[in-house]
């Protein structure tokens, strides 16, 4: 993740004072591992990044990366249900549904592929958008020498239409080449994503804490900067968002899920962030309905909480796959939440939301991960990250799969 979660705990550890009640988890049934082995004896994490419906009922399309964020990341993609298997076709791989290896070709010099958001066109046909990774060589990264592109991709699900990958690279609220890019969620034909930079703010002192969220439309590759209310372009007011979920809601309309965060002026980092929806209407380019959704409803400058993916039921609810940094009741500093958001008889999103911690346990061992994160959502399934306690007290990181009751 690009935004806060994964390098903000330290920035917010000192104000971790107050912890919220207890409440009760989402019940589920959890799989995990559910990883890819690309040989025999594969070590390597797998990250679940994006989910949507398969062809066939009780299908899902997934994606990801193995080593991702690393310096070489291989690009995932599954088809197939999710259940307790390990698939000998696949090197003992998790599930009886198909693996397939996703690189962006060769001519785009990557050095590693991860795919973040797939859309389903049915009959084998996708549209996946990502980010790869560039070899730079000794060279340092700029705006001319992108560290890191976005790459937009339609074509057959198992990426072998080569023609079907687009370099993106996007454009700054100042109208600058990013040297990061990352292209983060696609449905109905629009892509969401945020560029920067990438180097470190005179005012605060922090690498990348502002950035530029914006809309890709596939059919002809523009960008649209995503607006928001107080929202400038010189960086004076100090707020950045972030883009990680679009959904089409129909009649050209779509709602657009994420993180804002308030930057310090006496260069502390972020110390508050929440997640946010909005609505745009392609047809006009307005962006409406900005609201943001503090973790558990509260109040607090202790805890940062970011929407990962955004999913919409038939009755016209939103469902938000949550990451939240910071303390709950058992002492847990990384906290994956399902959010339930209505929206009122105004068309507005109703600002309390009901919040359901997620509790991630491995399959194996029945051991609760302590850092956990909401990734995507669709339907009743949610994937994303756990991390586990050993007992020489390290970490263990696996990939987790939940179907919801």
């Amino acid at each position: 993740m690009t935004f806060g979660i994964t390098g903000l705990s330290g920035l917010i550890s000192r104000q971790l004072t107050s912890r919220p009640r207890k409440q009760a988890s989402r019940k589920v049934d959890t799989i995990s591992p559910f990883q890819y082995n690309a040989c025999s004896d594969d070590q390597a994490v797998t990250y679940l990044q994006g989910i949507k419906a398969g062809d066939a009922p009780g299908t899902y399309l997934l994606v990801g990366a193995n080593d991702s964020p690393g310096p070489a990341p291989l690009g995932l993609a599954y088809v197939g249900a999710f259940d307790r298997v390990s698939n000998p076709e696949f090197n003992g791989s998790s599930g009886t549904g198909t693996w397939y290896e996703i690189s962006v070709p060769d001519s785009f010099n990557s050095a590693g592929t991860s795919v973040y958001g797939p859309d389903n066109l049915g009959a084998g046909l996708v549209n996946y958008v990502g980010s790869f990774t560039r070899d730079l060589g000794d060279a340092s990264p700029s705006p001319a020498n992108p560290s890191i592109v976005g790459f937009a991709y339609t074509g057959a699900v198992d990426g072998s239409t080569t023609a079907g990958f687009r370099e993106v690279q996007g454009l700054t609220d100042e109208g600058l080449p990013g040297t990061y890019t990352f292209l983060h969620s696609v449905d109905g034909g629009l892509a969401v994503g945020n560029t920067d930079l990438g180097g470190l703010d005179e005012r605060t002192g922090y690498f990348s804490l502002k950035s530029t969220p914006f809309v890709l439309r596939l059919a002809d590759g523009q960008q649209v900067a995503i607006r928001f209310p107080g929202n400038d372009a010189d960086d004076s007011d100090l707020v950045t968002h972030t883009a990680y979920g679009i959904w089409y809601d129909g009649e050209g309309q779509y709602t657009i899920a994420g993180g804002s965060g308030v930057v310090l002026e006496s260069g502390n980092g972020l110390a508050a962030g929440a997640g946010y929806l909005i609505d745009y209407d392609s047809i006009t380019g307005s962006f409406s309905n900005y609201t943001e959704f503090d973790y558990q409803n509260r109040d607090r400058t202790d805890l940062i909480t970011h929407f990962e993916g955004i999913y919409r039921d038939s009755s016209g609810v939103y469902w938000l796959p949550a990451t939240s940094v910071g303390l709950d009741a058992s002492g847990e500093i990384s906290i994956a939440s399902v959010v339930k958001v209505e929206r009122g008889l105004s068309g507005d999103f109703l600002a309390r939301a009901q919040w359901q911690p997620i509790e991630v346990r491995d399959s194996a061992t029945d051991v609760k991960s302590v850092l956990s994160t909401g990734n995507s959502l669709f339907g009743n399934v949610v994937v994303g990250l756990a991390s586990y306690p050993t007992l020489d007290g390290q970490l263990s990181q696996a990939a987790y799969v939940t179907l919801g009751n």
